[in-house]
């Protein structure tokens, strides 16, 4: 069992058990071999002075004073003073650095008096607490006498029970007598820490993240033998039982506390607020509990227990976390949208800032804040919702509020306008009636968000005084009953006079909240101040659009609307409902306020139920669905479907997949394999999970990835791992083919697929594939803002680096580099390109206004791919230069592509051309000479080896134990020689045919014919062994020479043998032979001989090759064995880089 120590614990400790257990042995040798020093004794010092000054040092002790007074104590005889030497270090308040050395003179002093031990024993026991009458008066000395009798026991001066009982009694009295208050758990403690692993086998746990921790067996730790098993036993279960009773405790004041929170918040709920004694008594058990809890937490630490969870319940504040949260992952997700659609969005958020559209001169005076802002609720967990439905429910004896249609009905619109036209009348300057004429006339016309902005820059130009923002107030807070749909325009310009005009924005504010809250206050019953439902409806419209913009807190709104549905009566019925529809669906769908949105809507649906007017129930419903979809929409089918087909099955997969870890990824991965894999239904959901890499943390993906390994190590599963590549790779290329959408998915598959690749379950060559890919697919014109690629890529090549740093496959990664960093720089200069641009024309902006565009290069980008320069350059850095702009990055392709495309085509197209060269070059069959013959053979040997040799310098490309040139040099020599002879031997038939016939020939003969020969058409002499006839010989020699010369014309040529005749003499007859016939025949003889020669000659290199490549085999499988982890053996078949997966080669 392995135990987590502090170091420094762990050190001390050593250190004082070896000393502990070097003094004991030494103490029991003296007891043992203890003589009579009575006369040693009386040889002594034992003056009165000196003994007297002894004695006053001893009640002085300290560390300090140790090695002195030890040194005067051999000198000295102080055999009358023992029980007084006892009583003074007993007396003496020590600190607990100073125990170490005090027990190194108590050591001396019993080594010298044996019954030194039984008087401090006895001292102890009348200053230490071990009657249940005593009473602590000094809870530092009594820490401080308690490790200090521990340590005179460890080190031997008491004898085997003397201090033990002591120690025993003490410690019983500090836990027996303290189970109610546990005001001694500091104490005990601190001597737990100190000599709890001596005197009991208790091992401290470490306190806070800033100690120095290590890992230590439990056979490592020293031993101490002082203690038997069974009292180290003893001594832990009174410790244990001390802590169980405080933990007791801290769990039943735990309960009473939360039945306390319960109690408040229920009275919280259904009275507004509760009692002072509740919120006492609350307070007072949490002030309890954290204190006891904090107690427990030090005393576990100190006695080796952790201490267990209390069981407290989770708050309101904590579930409604829990439920925004969920809120906040479907917005991240696209499931839902804050905003319906775009445009919505940029009317909402896009405001344009007037600071930067009209001089500063204009608004100088009003953009300082005067007033202080409006009371608004700050906290959306202060707004309470719960049970509102029985506070505020409807009574179905009272009737719903009439609406008052009759009242104000004499009050059009035109009055409204005309009241405000007549108050800007009686202005002193006619131009400014005119100016704010038109600004109202502006604001009944208000239709889009161009003409709101158009008219806020109006009002900063040309109406920025005190009387016009005067004005404005009463125009805002009071706007046309039937124009409802001017508000969210009003707002909007509201929201956009805030930088300049903020006392503005509080002013309305600030007037709107109080309308508000005197249309909850005002009575049924008051006739006269009766306000029709149109101007109640405008008003909470107006809180609900001015929440939407910022202006007022998502809080407040929240407060406004609880105020609402808590009397959902009457009026506050129509209110509720306008209320929902303008701000119901942005308080749902935001991650603040949704919890307490959704139950508003449980409570709304609830009340809903109990109306009996039709009218208003319809309004609640078209509300209520306003927020939330209907129960049979698409989107709830949907939940509803996928809720009955989430089996304990399906739930238990998830589980075992997206919350894997390294610590239980061995367990998980024995639960994958239980799995039913045969059932397609089970198995599809397993490696659904198992490829969906983007729901697990990016850290986490390695863990899955050795699970898969695992897996596949089993013959039957081995399909798993085939499975999950080809969903990473599809999700990849999805990605590819919709840029910008599925960033986050792809950058998880890809680091997934190269956690893959590190535990061998998938090969170098898909790796560069999906690499090149990642560079090489078309992109959107306008993507130079989409730098995802290069992080991929980057990330990509982090996991995989190692395994590309030998080899063929460090070939490969290096020319993928060259690729890559000509992306990379392609990407930076459009990036500098296009922000240079949009910097240095401004004007092209909307309003003028300057660009929202990074300029520099995005910092992490550039990081990233430094780092992953450096990496690659750690080994060999002197055989690496990488680009260090576009134009060298390119370069360094170009240099690439030239080279093995020119190698490319020489392997494809070379063999063909060589053999059409070969048969076209032996069309004419040239003239023998016998003297010229070997070096022919020689000269075209030597082509031909030419040939051969780099064809074979191309089939073995970048293979690293190839033959050496020299000897490739004189292997072909040697075959050469040997081919040469052999075919000279069978193209001119050897003279051993004249030994078989033993014939002569004549004398006659020899005279007569010439040994050459020669075409009619040919020039050249070649060497021939039987003798011919040539027209072109000597006329005398053959009376038909003639004859002969007029027969070359026909190419024919005359030739004698000589043939055995009667007699066995020899004779000579003379044949005629067609030229055309001879040549052929020569040709095809000659071709048969090359073609068995060329034929030997690859046999005896291919044997050559397969040699070396089984020597290369053998030297590899042995690297192999000795490397680590998982890397891969480099293939010996010639490879060639893929610069471009579009088919650019």
């Amino acid at each position: 069992m392995n135990h987590t120590v502090e170091k420094s614990w762990l050190e001390e400790l050593k250190k004082r058990v070896e000393f502990q257990e070097k003094s004991r042995l030494k103490m029991i040798e003296i007891r043992e071999n203890v003589l009579d020093n009575e006369k040693e004794l009386r040889s002594l010092d034992s003056t009165l002075k000196k003994t007297t000054s002894f004695m006053k040092k001893v009640k002085l002790l300290s560390a300090a004073t140790v090695p002195q007074l030890i040194e005067e104590l051999s000198k000295l005889n102080l055999s009358k003073f023992v029980e007084e030497m006892a009583s003074g270090i007993i007396e003496t308040k020590l600190k607990l650095s100073d125990i170490p050395k005090v027990t190194e003179l108590c050591l001396a002093v019993s080594a010298k008096y044996p019954n030194f031990s039984e008087q401090m024993a006895g001292e102890f026991k009348k200053v230490l607490p071990v009657k249940k009458s005593d009473k602590i008066t000094n809870v530092a000395k009594l820490r401080v006498d308690i490790i200090f009798l521990a340590e005179l026991c460890l080190c031997g001066v008491f004898n085997e029970r003397e201090g033990l009982q002591v120690l025993g009694a003490v410690l019983s009295y500090l836990i027996q007598t303290d189970k109610v208050e546990f005001v001694n758990y500091g104490l005990l403690a601190t001597v737990s820490r100190a000599v709890g692993y001596q005197v009991a086998n208790i091992v401290p746990i470490p306190m806070g993240d800033d100690a120095e921790t290590i890992s230590v067996k439990e056979d490592e730790f020293p031993t101490s033998s002082a203690l038997s098993n069974d009292q180290k036993k003893t001594i832990r279960e009174l410790f244990k039982s001390y802590y169980e009773s405080l933990y007791s405790k801290t769990e039943k004041v735990c309960s009473a506390r939360n039945k306390a929170m319960k109690r408040v918040k229920r009275q919280e709920r259904s009275r507004g607020d509760a009692a002072d004694e509740e919120k006492t008594k609350f307070n007072e058990l949490q002030a309890e509990l954290d204190t006891l809890r904090k107690m427990a937490v030090e005393l576990g630490c100190a006695v080796g227990i952790e201490m267990k969870p209390l069981k407290e319940e989770a708050s309101d504040d904590e579930e409604d976390e829990a439920a925004n949260l969920e809120m906040g992952r479907r917005l991240a997700e696209g499931a839902i949208k804050l905003w319906n659609d775009e445009e919505t969005k940029a009317f909402y958020e896009d405001l344009i800032d007037l600071r930067q559209m009209v001089p500063k001169d204009l608004y100088k005076d009003s953009e300082q804040r005067t007033l202080s802002k409006a009371k608004m609720a700050e906290r959306i967990e202060d707004i309470d919702v719960e049970n509102i439905n029985e506070a505020g429910a409807v009574d179905a004896k009272r009737t719903s509020m009439p609406r008052m249609d009759s009242e104000k009905e004499t009050t059009p619109e035109d009055t409204h306008l005309q009241m405000l036209l007549k108050e800007a009348a009686d202005s002193s300057e006619e131009r400014g009636v005119n100016k704010w004429q038109k600004f109202v006339l502006d604001l009944d016309h208000l239709v889009s968000k161009y003409s709101t902005d158009k008219a806020a820059e109006y009002f900063v130009s040309n109406l920025n005084n005190k009387g016009c923002r005067k004005r404005l107030v009463k125009l805002m807070i009071d706007p046309p009953p039937t124009r409802i749909d001017v508000v969210p325009f009003y707002a909007r310009l509201i929201a956009t006079l805030e930088n300049v005009m903020p006392d503005l924005t509080t002013e309305i504010v600030t007037h709107l909240l109080e309308k508000f809250r005197g249309f909850l206050q005002q009575k049924q019953s008051s006739a006269a101040v009766a306000i029709k439902v149109e101007s109640k409806m405008v008003c909470v419209m107006m809180i609900a659009e001015l929440m939407k913009f910022g202006v007022v807190s998502r809080a407040e709104g929240l407060s406004c609307l609880r105020q609402l549905v808590y009397d959902l009566r009457g009026h506050s019925v129509e209110m509720t409902a306008t209320f929902m529809e303008s701000g119901g669906l942005y308080l749902y769908r935001h991650t603040e306020s949704h919890a307490k949105m959704k139950r508003l809507l449980e409570v709304v649906k609830a009340k809903r139920d109990r109306m009996k007017d039709q009218r208003q129930a319809m309004l609640i419903d078209n509300a209520y669905f306003t927020c939330l979809p209907p129960e049979d929409s698409k989107e709830e089918r949907l939940r509803l479907k996928l809720d009955e087909e989430d089996t304990p099955m399906k739930r238990f997969i998830r589980h075992i997949v997206l919350d894997i870890n390294e610590s239980n990824v061995d367990i998980f991965l024995k639960c994958i394999r239980r799995l039913d894999w045969s059932d397609p239904e089970i198995s599809d959901y397993a490696i659904r999970y198992l490829s969906s890499t983007w729901l697990l943390p990016i850290e986490n993906l390695q863990h899955v990835a050795s699970a898969i390994a695992g897996l596949c190590n089993l013959p039957h599963l081995q399909w798993i791992g085939m499975a999950v590549i080809d969903s990473t790779i599809e999700t990849i290329r999805i990605f590819l083919e919709n840029p910008g959408i599925f960033n986050q998915w792809a950058h998880s598959a890809a680091v997934y697929l190269a956690e893959l690749y590190s535990f061998e379950l998938c090969d170098e060559d898909l790796i560069l594939k999906i690499l090149y890919q990642l560079i090489s697919y078309p992109e959107p014109e306008n993507s130079w803002k989409d730098l995802h690629r290069i992080r991929m890529v980057c990330a990509v090549l982090e996991i995989v680096r190692e395994f590309f740093s030998k080899g063929q496959a460090r070939l490969k990664m290096r020319f993928f580099l060259s690729y890559f960093h000509r992306y990379y720089y392609t990407k930076k200069d459009a990036w500098d390109q296009e922000a240079l641009e949009q910097l240095s024309n401004p004007e092209g902006t909307e309003n003028g206004a300057m660009p929202d565009v990074q300029t520099s290069f995005p910092y992490e980008v550039e990081i990233a791919y430094t780092e992953m320069c450096r990496q690659f350059r750690k080994k060999k850095a002197n055989s690496l230069r990488w680009p260090k702009n576009l134009k060298e990055a390119q370069d360094a392709v170009a240099k690439i592509e030239k080279k093995f495309k020119g190698e490319l085509k020489d392997i494809v197209g070379e063999h063909s051309d060589l053999e059409d060269g070969d048969v076209m070059g032996q069309k004419d069959l040239n003239v023998i000479e016998e003297d010229d013959e070997d070096e022919d053979d020689e000269n075209r040997d030597s082509e031909l080896e030419d040939e051969d040799s780099e064809e074979d310098r191309k089939r073995t490309f970048s293979m690293n134990n190839a033959v050496t040139k020299e000897e490739d040099e004189d292997f072909q020599r040697e075959l050469d020689r040997m081919m040469g002879e052999g075919f000279r031997q069978s193209v001119l038939k050897a003279p051993v045919v004249s030994s078989q016939y033993d014939v002569t020939l004549p004398a006659a003969a020899k005279n007569r014919f010439s040994r050459n020969i020669k075409f009619a058409e040919d020039t050249k002499v070649v060497a021939a062994r039987s003798p011919e006839y040539n027209d072109d010989d000597d006329d005398d020699d053959q009376p038909s020479s003639s004859n002969m010369a007029a027969s070359g014309r026909q190419k024919q040529s005359r030739v004698t043998l000589m043939v055995r005749g009667k007699a066995n003499k020899p004779a000579l007859k003379t044949v005629n032979i067609d030229d055309d016939e001879l040549q052929r025949r020569w040709k095809e003889e000659k071709a048969r001989e090359e073609e068995e020669r060329a034929d030997m000659k690859r046999l005896t290199l291919g044997q050559h090759m397969r040699i070396e490549m089984e020597e290369e085999k053998a030297l590899l499988a042995q690297l192999h064995s000795s490397r680590k982890g998982n890397a891969r053996k480099n293939p010996s078949r010639p490879s060639f880089p893929k610069p471009h997966l579009e088919g650019e080669w």
